[in-house]
């Protein structure tokens, strides 16, 4: 008997199970047919909802970015502080890198050995949807007088490329946090107050 669901959950049950084989067995390995032979449909199921492999996988980079972004945004959100600069003070590097184990295939996908590619296609994927997010926060802290700056939307680019640029390089993540809080003491007229 033919099993009819919503489209919207068959759509996410597709990615859900492309999201699996693409961990095991690698994107590169990973053919539509497997990915309908794991989830017991028809390669036609799979291609009435995406058109190709590489959409999947655009889907599952959009929805991890989407996942870190909103963690992120929730742990400052709920940092100590009622300046900008009291949260920026606050920060701590391993709890913003944890945001990225929020789903283990996902996680998988963009971090397993390997993947070095797919994990700075991810990064540049949350930059983009972080970055008008943190200009809201400078708009507020400049509405305040926190901070004196003209171009906000550039401001926020530059901060949250440059985190993912000392995150995709830096090993020990303690230096990035220490280095952060330097960029941020003197972008903002800040000095040692950070």
């Amino acid at each position: 008997m033919r099993v009819t669901k919503d489209p919207d959950v068959r759509k996410q049950e597709i990615l859900d199970g492309a999201l699996k084989v693409f961990a095991e067995k690698g994107y590169d390995k990973t053919t539509i047919s497997d990915i309908a032979k794991e989830l017991g449909i028809s390669q036609g199921l799979c291609y009435r909802y995406y058109a190709s492999k590489e959409e999947i996988y655009d889907a599952a980079l959009d929805e991890y970015a989407e996942l870190i972004m909103e963690r992120n945004i929730e742990r400052f959100d709920n940092l100590s502080g009622n300046s900008f600069a009291e949260k920026i003070r606050n920060i701590k590097a391993e709890d913003y890198l944890q945001s990225e184990k929020g789903n283990p295939l996902l996680y998988e996908l963009f971090h397993g050995e390997n993947r070095r590619k797919m994990h700075a296609q991810l990064m540049l994927k949350v930059a983009e949807k972080l970055i008008p997010k943190v200009a809201e926060y400078l708009e507020y802290a400049k509405e305040k007088g926190e901070i004196h700056v003209e171009n906000v939307q550039g401001l926020a680019a530059f901060w949250v490329c440059g985190q993912i640029g000392i995150l995709m390089t830096e090993k020990d993540h303690s230096e990035w946090e220490k280095q952060i809080k330097e960029c941020a003491g003197k972008l903002f007229g800040l000095g040692e107050k950070l």
